[in-house]
């Protein structure tokens, strides 16, 4: 095969490869745009205080949303070629369903009785999906293997798991471990302590304080408006972090692409910055400058910025 037919069948296999998710995410998006119609059931509980959410489902969506009130109302989602069903259409007997309440704890399951999981992306087989609306004081662990998870208002600890979707987390307030194998996650107006892993996305965080903990080995981190304690690192991406204080340290670390900081003007700071170049303009600074690395002391020293990329350059900017 000549250099040029090589070339055409490289064009035509990322065509091919575009194509195939275009209609997965049209696929996708679809189903939520009709997910809110007609859920296959509907059950409602009643919480006094604080509260228990817990949710599995091998392929479907889940979604947690915060209201008002002190009912617990959980809707499930059957869908089957891509259309909804209700329980006229389709009877769930090999499925075992849990839609039930123990105390403050509201469980909503749905598996497979032979324990064989399915995957949510092919059409020909039949996916359960969840939205729940709770009151705000509810911690959670929500698990699905093949769908995407939404959180919205919560106050507690949120334990949240999927293997092929990607994670939505906003108004937050309270511990979260959010974990993905193949998606992006997304965190908005968060207060508290995060920890979040994805093996095969991006990370953007918007209005975070506390102590924020994120790792991804293929995409990018995005931090807005962040405050706190932070740790990031990234194996195949680039960072970019805006600071607006600093609580113990900002770690900040990734092997193939750029770090870009930004921190108020002002702050007292220890400054560990390296990389194949690095770029700043330091006033009032004592220590160590040279082509790719920078370390000492802005305005008489502080919380320490420490900043690494083996393939990237790393710049600080004080505004």
């Amino acid at each position: 095969m000549s250099t040029r037919d090589q070339y055409k069948m490289k064009v035509l296999f990322i065509f091919v490869l575009s194509f195939a998710s275009m209609i997965l995410l049209i696929s996708t998006a679809s189903a939520h745009s009709t997910m809110q119609d007609d859920p296959y059931r509907v059950e409602e509980f009643t919480v006094s205080g604080p509260g228990n959410l817990e949710v599995r489902t091998s392929g479907g969506h889940i979604t947690v949303k915060a209201s008002e009130s002190n009912r617990v109302r959980v809707e499930m989602y059957v869908r089957k070629n891509g259309r909804e069903l209700s329980a006229s259409d389709y009877d769930l007997n090999d499925f075992e369903i849990d839609i039930s309440q123990s105390g403050n704890t509201v469980r909503a399951h749905a598996m497979r009785e032979n324990g064989n999981n399915w995957k949510f992306w092919n059409n020909n087989n039949i996916s359960i999906s969840f939205v729940v609306y709770t009151p705000r004081e509810m911690s959670s662990d929500l698990k699905t293997s093949g769908g995407h998870i939404e959180t919205v208002g919560l106050k507690g600890k949120q334990q949240i798991a999927t293997s092929g979707g990607h994670l939505q987390l906003s108004n937050l307030m309270g511990t979260v471990d959010a974990r993905t194998s193949g998606g992006h996650i997304e965190i908005r107006d968060f207060e508290g302590e995060m920890s979040a892993r994805t093996s095969g996305g991006h990370i953007d965080v918007e209005n975070a304080n506390g102590s924020i903990n994120l790792r991804t080995s293929g995409g990018h981190i995005d931090l807005e408006r962040t405050s706190g304690t932070v740790e990031a690192s990234t194996s195949g991406g680039s960072i970019k972090a805006d600071i607006a204080s600093i609580g113990q340290f900002v770690n900040l670390r990734t092997s193939g692409g750029n770090v870009d900081i930004s921190v108020p003007e002002g702050l007292g700071l220890d400054l560990e910055l390296r990389g194949s170049r690095v770029r700043t303009e330091l006033k009032n600074f004592s220590g160590k400058v040279e082509r790719d690395e920078v370390e000492g002391s802005v305005n008489g020293g502080g919380p320490k910025v420490f900043a690494r990329t083996s393939g990237g350059t790393v710049r600080i900017s004080f505004i």
